[in-house]
């Protein structure tokens, strides 16, 4: 009897399954066992998902870079307004996964593959806010800079051990507002 090809929602609830894993119990905690526990599913069911561990873990990287990184970029790009679009960037990196993405950067650190997609990723976001900043300023440099600083303070909130959203939220806004407040032709604020 042919084996039946596993269905997309089976496949991204593993997946999704992962990502809660890695936020909750960090790298050390990503094992099959417990990502079959948290989809509340037997490891049979996951190999009709996948076919063996090191295909799910690549998945799971991937799907970790498009929905958490290249959608979010995706849905900005969509904002014409420069000083909106930093606003939402505001937004997305107050709401990302930050304990699974702080998992993902242990990992990374251990796993050449991932590493190569999580550099990626974050040069593909400060690609990002190095352009909303330049079409606000009108300063390469100066978008530059912010863009790297600002890359800064969401890898630090990541991999630090005091956490306080509202600090993190407190401190792109006026990071972000001091970057605007720079060019007197385009002063404006995120309000």
């Amino acid at each position: 009897m042919k084996k039946k090809a596993p269905t997309r929602g089976a496949q991204l609830r593993y997946l999704e399954a992962g990502l809660e894993v890695l936020g909750s119990k960090g790298y050390a905690g990503l094992k099959l066992a417990t990502v079959c526990e948290a989809v509340g599913a037997t490891t049979g069911s996951f190999y009709h998902a996948f076919p063996n561990w090191a295909e799910y873990t690549s998945a799971l990287i991937r799907h970790w870079r498009t929905e958490k990184s290249d959608r979010f970029i995706g849905s900005a790009r969509e904002i014409a307004d420069p000083i909106e679009r930093l606003a939402f960037l505001v937004e997305i990196a107050l709401r990302l996964p930050h304990a699974s993405e702080a998992a993902i950067r242990v990992w990374a650190a251990l796993d050449p593959s991932v590493q190569a997609i999580q550099i990626e990723a974050d040069e593909e976001r400060r690609a990002f806010i190095a352009e909303a900043y330049f079409e606000a300023t009108n300063d390469r440099a100066l978008a530059e800079q912010y863009a790297t600083v600002a890359m800064f303070l969401l890898v630090g909130y990541e991999s630090g051990t005091h956490q306080s959203p509202e600090a993190l939220a407190w401190a792109f806004h006026v990071f972000v507002d001091k970057g605007l407040s720079e060019n007197p032709g385009r002063a404006a604020t995120l309000d």
